[in-house]
């Protein structure tokens, strides 16, 4: 568990006008913790009720919690 809370709201806004996917924006802070990148990859999940955000780890790069 991280070592402070932190809490930011994001609007969900459709992913394509043909999709019924939505879209969000990453908050700054958390690109700046697990130094995201454009292409990065986020696999989403449930556990025990709770929604789960695994960074994908690319090829050659490190990725610090």
């Amino acid at each position: 568990m991280a070592k402070y809370s932190r809490h930011d709201e994001s609007v969900l806004h459709p992913a394509t006008s043909k999709s019924n996917s939505l879209r969000t924006t990453v908050p700054a802070y958390i690109v700046n913790q697990f130094n995201l990148k454009k292409g990065d990859k986020l696999n989403w999940g449930i556990e025990n009720g709770f929604v789960v955000i695994q960074v994908a780890k690319q090829e050659n790069r490190t990725i610090q919690s």
